[in-house]
């Protein structure tokens, strides 16, 4: 009996090295780190993210989610719909790889936002990115821009997709930045493949977003390729611009360059005039939908300003100098919200220098609402009365 239990201890003590030789196994062999990760790129965000998309972007790194937060929901009368979450790279310690950090941000936003009061103090949408210069277009069936960082030292980039959701269910803003940090190799963002690959985190999760609040709205195609936008470098004579730039005349010197991007439909759309040493001298900018709503919240309800539509005001000045108007759009989508802004400082601002404003941004505006099948904005005014 005594030899029995003996053999008895002996399995059970060689079952349990083996159970903890397999975990060492599973904890040293990455089968942690893999299980960790595939869990975080299930969960976080509602699920939407596309897990392998991300995981080429960041790399076989063990990743962490962060700032996971979700609230309210698409057809929701008084809170709408609010995701946002983070995914990075976990830096662990020193294994002799230079991995950099690295992160993919994503927030999903419901449109219009009904619960405005509560964020008076914040922005309602994220920005479209920090780059000075015109964002690109996606296209190919994509309502959406892309747009990459100034400082041309990171691997960073937004892309920010808006769905047309079906009747009665409010739309969708998805924005998601991917950031590899400096550690390139030899795939820089002018490498159409890294531009793409980034791209399509965006779009693939605004259609895991559609599926996932009902949205149903109508998807575009697979992104072959995605524009890099323009660069310091790649002006032209404002009478040469054929995209977002067109038809604004040179000035002299003081406007005699025009950055632009092509001419779409996109939400988001912008034209930088610059002088001839390529300083910029105006920017005018164009907002549809929610960034149009996010431009007004932010020039007139965070600071409390009267809503200038109450007198029937439809342009005027900003609190910063700059002028703005606005057109009616179709299809319930809201007024659209185009804004000029001069870099020179407004006390030594002309009236010839005003001029020259109102007429790039009713140029720009006109063009622009064409192109959205929106009416013709009201004519700007220099009217120090009308300035918000």
């Amino acid at each position: 009996m005594a030899a029995m239990k003996r053999c008895a201890v002996r399995v059970g003590a060689g079952a349990g090295a083996l159970v903890v030789f397999a975990g060492g196994v599973f904890w040293f062999g990455g089968g942690y780190d893999r299980w960790a990760t595939d869990r975080a790129l299930t969960t976080a965000c509602d699920g939407v993210l596309p897990a392998d998309e991300v995981r080429t972007a960041l790399g076989e790194r063990r990743l962490k989610a962060f700032d996971d937060r979700s609230e309210g929901s698409l057809d929701a009368t008084t809170t709408s719909l609010r995701v946002t979450c983070g995914i990075s790279r976990e830096t662990g310690e020193n294994d002799g790889r230079h991995v950099g950090e690295g992160s993919v941000t994503v927030s999903v936003n419901g449109i219009p936002t009904f619960d405005r009061e509560s964020r008076r103090y914040e922005s309602l949408y994220p920005e479209t990115g920090r780059a000075a210069l015109p964002p690109a277009p996606l296209g190919q069936g994509w309502n959406g821009v892309f747009t990459t960082d100034d400082s041309g030292t990171d691997a960073q980039a937004t892309t920010a997709v808006l769905l047309d959701c079906a009747p009665g269910r409010g739309d969708l803003l998805v924005t998601v930045t991917v950031d590899v940090g400096k550690n390139l190799g030899d795939m820089p963002l002018d490498n159409p493949g890294r531009r793409t690959a980034f791209a399509r985190i965006a779009t693939d999760t605004a259609a895991n977003a559609s599926r996932r609040w009902d949205c149903d709205a109508d998807l575009g195609k697979a992104l072959k390729t995605v524009p890099l936008p323009v660069n310091e470098d790649e002006y032209v004579a404002p009478g040469d611009a054929d995209g977002t730039c067109a038809g604004i005349t040179a000035r002299g010197k003081t406007v005699a360059r025009a950055w632009e991007s092509e001419r779409g439909t996109a939400p988001y759309e912008k034209c930088v005039l610059g002088n001839a040493e390529g300083d910029p001298a105006l920017t005018v900018t164009a907002h549809y939908g929610p960034y149009a709503e996010g431009a007004w919240h932010d020039y007139f309800e965070r600071p409390g300003a009267p809503d200038p539509t109450g007198t029937g005001q439809r342009s005027g000045v900003l609190r910063n100098g700059a002028h703005w108007t606005m057109a009616d759009c179709p299809d319930g989508s809201g007024p659209a919200f185009f804004s000029v802004t001069q870099y020179r400082d407004e006390a030594e601002r002309t009236d010839a220098d005003r001029a020259y404003a109102l007429s790039a941004l009713k140029t720009f505006a006109e063009r622009s609402a064409r192109a959205h099948r929106c009416a013709k904005p009201a004519a700007p005014t220099t009217s120090e009365k009308d300035r918000r």
